[in-house]
């Protein structure tokens, strides 16, 4: 009993003394704006939009003179798009994609080999990163490839 009392205690204190979890969060991408996006998007940067699809809901209701329930589907969300940042071209080459590989593979997020390519293992890898961050999608974001180290954060937002 003793044998695996100790290594759980040392475990446990090991934990305790570990710092909090110091990874910034992936900033959630806005809706782009009814205007458009030429009053949000400066001059040189580079920008995805995202399609979020509605979120909706079937209930089944009694309807007057027809026997039995009804389907009844009521739009909770409407369906939007979100406008983010994303590295430009000239950023996302193969180097910055198989750096993006490796990141993604040490967090138990992507398998596959390292290609610098943009495939579909890799797309949905990024997706997996992202989503629980708020941003479901498989197009890299500048937010995700800052916090992963792929890309320098300006001075001015430190």
């Amino acid at each position: 009993m003793l044998r695996f009392a100790l290594p759980l205690l040392v475990t446990l204190a090991l934990g305790a003394c570990q710092a909090a979890d110091t990874e910034a969060t992936v900033s959630r991408a806005q809706p782009a704006p009814e205007a458009g996006r030429a009053a949000v998007v400066p001059a040189g940067a580079c920008w995805a939009t995202d399609r979020v699809p509605a979120l909706t809901e079937t209930r089944f209701v009694a309807v007057e003179g027809r026997s039995g329930l009804q389907p009844e589907e009521t739009t909770l969300r409407p369906a939007e798009d979100r406008l983010f940042a994303v590295p430009c071209p000239d950023q996302l080459d193969a180097e910055l994609t198989a750096s993006l590989q490796r990141a993604l593979s040490a967090r138990g997020l992507y398998a596959g080999p390292i290609t610098g390519t943009m495939d579909a293992e890799t797309t949905e890898a990024v997706r997996r990163y992202q989503a629980p961050q708020g941003l479901d999608s498989g197009v890299l974001s500048l937010d995700a490839a800052q916090q992963m180290g792929l890309i320098a954060i300006p001075r001015d937002r430190l």
